[in-house]
């Protein structure tokens, strides 16, 4: 933090919101609220948060010091007509200038309602956030904490596809127990695997035939029989808050010759990309060669048709972050952890797509992901 402090001459880098929708907020703190609240960098960090928390923060936030908005009168800025906005203003002035600042940093995300007031008082520099760089490279307990979720997507898959195995084709649907199978109760199968083992997820996608056609679909009602069913899984864990990622594409029923070729030419381009990875390589790299092999198999990118995304993505405290598997892709590092994700998809057939997480090495990755692939249950 003192090197970037420096290199833009500034006193101090402020953060303001809740960390529940900041990661890097966390990140910096590791002090898990949904209120807001500020962080202060410096050659020592410091928390300013309301005098509720100020107990909680003293014993779970890695900050050298945490204030409270108390001890700046905030109530008497409030009884005395401020309204709530225009109070912490102008307690967060004073804050900052008690901790010597002239020239301030702030993130790209910062709130407009209180850089503007601040621009009164200080000279404000609005740039990228020095925590996004550092999050990057993950340390072994990131790692570690990483690989549990992925552990956990892994069963909450498991119960997704017994629950597609299980079922009986009947005409042009899934049926189960004598019921339609939907990618509303394979969701649900999947959402109590992972609560049971202490994670959350959100969008979890299951979506069967046409509907897979578009790569972020959810998917609803009735699955489709003889058509493949894209699974994709993000988890995070309520404990670390770190996330997992996969996605896997099954079909019950008979595959369609060309639905096969598909998914083998979805598993070729995702072991060329996987081969790919090592320290040193760039993201934009990886890519190309995945989509060499879609376009050495016959399969060009269209518009609305193909290999119509990026190959993956850096997995962490978001379930997208740096870096990137794209035409835009950065050089990879030791330990970077991504996903590699290719997929094909189609209007009239639906779509395919595998996804692995990985962690760059050296000379190659680890894969976290032990998961089968199989198309046909």
């Amino acid at each position: 933090m003192q090197i970037f402090l420096s290199r833009h001459n500034l006193d101090g880098f402020l953060f303001v919101g809740d960390s529940i929708c900041d990661s890097d907020m966390y990140y910096l703190t590791h002090f898990l609220s949904g209120d807001r609240f500020a962080f202060l960098a410096q050659e020592k960090t410091t928390l300013l948060v309301s005098s509720m928390e100020t107990g909680r923060a003293l014993k779970e936030s890695t900050a050298d010091e945490c204030l409270s908005t108390s001890q700046y009168r905030i109530m008497e800025k409030l009884k005395r007509g401020d309204k709530p906005e225009e109070a912490y203003c102008l307690v967060l002035v004073e804050f900052l200038q008690g901790h010597g600042i002239r020239r301030l940093g702030v993130p790209f995300r910062f709130p407009a309602g209180i850089y503007q007031p601040l621009l009164q008082d200080f000279e404000v520099l609005v740039l990228e956030s020095p925590a996004s760089r550092c999050r990057e490279i993950k340390r072994q307990e990131e790692l570690d904490a990483i690989a549990c979720a992925q552990r956990a997507c892994e069963r909450a898959m498991r119960q997704a596809v017994l629950l597609i195995g299980s079922s009986k084709p009947r005409g042009e649907l899934l049926y189960r127990d004598g019921q339609p199978l939907t990618s509303e109760k394979v969701r649900a199968a999947i959402d109590v695997s992972l609560l049971e083992d202490g994670c959350e997820a959100m969008d979890t996608i299951v979506a069967g035939g046409p509907q897979a056609a578009a790569p972020h679909a959810r998917g609803t009602g009735p699955l489709a029989a003889n058509a493949p069913i894209v699974i994709d899984i993000f988890p995070r864990s309520k404990s670390s808050r770190y996330f997992a990622d996969m996605t896997r594409t099954v079909l019950k029923g008979e595959a369609a010759p060309e639905v096969k070729d598909i998914y083998e030419a979805v598993r070729l381009a995702q072991a060329a990309g996987l081969l790919a990875i090592r320290a040193g390589v760039s993201g934009k790299e990886v890519h190309s060669r995945v989509s060499q092999v879609f376009l050495d198999l016959g399969y060009p990118e269209r518009e609305g048709r193909g290999f119509t995304h990026s190959t993956g993505h850096g997995v962490g405290l978001d379930v997208h972050e740096k870096p990137s598997l794209s035409e835009t892709g950065e050089v990879l590092q030791v330990n970077h952890v991504v996903t590699v994700e290719p997929g094909l998809y189609y209007p009239e057939m639906g779509g395919v797509r595998l996804e692995d997480l990985v962690v760059v090495k050296e000379k190659g990755s680890e894969n976290l992901t032990h998961f089968e692939r199989q198309l046909v249950l």
